[in-house]
């Protein structure tokens, strides 16, 4: 039995099992909770911003600044876990200093993956404008992409890549959009030309989200897709009494220098490690 440690097109016509339980006073009580986690997700996202920029004064080495930023970005998705009232299960060796592909399920998944491996996420250039989350992403050394811009796309890899020379665990999220959580969709290649290229090894992960008894399931409440709004979600998420993410890495890290056949077995290895979110 494995060790567990505590700390394409979306198909139209899944529909994830609605459950029930929960009193009505219950539901309605944890309403409570949302303005007393989005006062506490509010200030240790600033005190732990404020005493990263302070860090980055007196390092001026990019390797000293990259690796002070890692810690940093790991120590707030750690102290939001509590807050949140995540409790991440993970299973499978924590890759380090390599690119790391896993399933997107939302905005919820850089607070879990950054509390585990010290990373630099690859991210939608719509990320950046976002409040508060926005600001936290461009001083943490996000590294933001436009799909649809060639150019940029090459400018990225080449930013990966230099990430990766300086022994950082860059995260992308291959399928390109998040989805609810029932499968895996389709990887696309284009940011793994720097790994293709250098014949750099790959580590993939799985993740998935349980929601509480008696409150809509995770691809209602925790997951981030179609075209739900972002507030009304943010709300909906905060509410939830407690959230379980788990996160399974693979066995062994890939190889390939033809970027749309790594992109592919990624794919079907990530798969085959795959549970859906309930």
């Amino acid at each position: 039995m494995p060790h567990l440690d505590t700390y394409a097109p979306r198909p139209k016509c899944w529909t994830a099992p609605r459950r029930f339980g929960t009193s009505i006073a219950v539901r309605a009580l944890s309403w409570l909770l949302v303005p007393i986690r989005a006062i506490g997700v509010l200030f240790a996202t600033t005190l732990l911003w404020l005493v990263y920029l302070l860090g980055l004064l007196v390092r001026r080495d990019p390797v000293r600044r990259s690796r002070w930023r890692s810690r940093m970005t790991r120590r707030w998705a750690r102290s939001l876990l509590p807050i949140l009232g995540v409790v991440v299960r993970t299973e499978g060796p924590l890759p380090t200093g390599n690119l790391l592909v896993c399933n997107h399920l939302g905005y919820l998944d850089i607070v879990v993956l950054a509390s585990q491996v010290p990373t630099i996420f690859v991210s939608k250039a719509e990320v950046a404008s976002w409040p508060l989350m926005g600001i936290v992403a461009r001083t943490s050394g996000t590294i933001f992409v436009k799909r649809e811009e060639k150019r940029q796309l090459v400018e990225t890899g080449e930013r990966i890549e230099e990430e990766l020379r300086r022994g950082s665990t860059v995260v992308l999220f291959p399928e390109g959009t998040s989805s609810g959580g029932e499968q895996v969709l389709p990887f696309r290649p284009s940011l793994l030309e720097p790994a293709a290229r250098g014949g750099l090894p790959v580590a993939h992960a799985s993740l998935r989200y349980i929601s509480p008894e008696g409150f809509p399931p995770a691809s209602e409440s925790i997951c981030w897709w179609r075209d739900m709004p972002f507030g009304s979600h943010v709300l909906s998420l905060l509410r939830l009494p407690r959230i379980r993410a788990e996160v399974r890495f693979g066995p062994e890290l890939l190889r390939g220098r033809d970027r749309k056949e790594l992109a592919h077995r990624l794919w079907e290895a990530t798969k085959a490690q795959f549970e859906p979110s309930a």
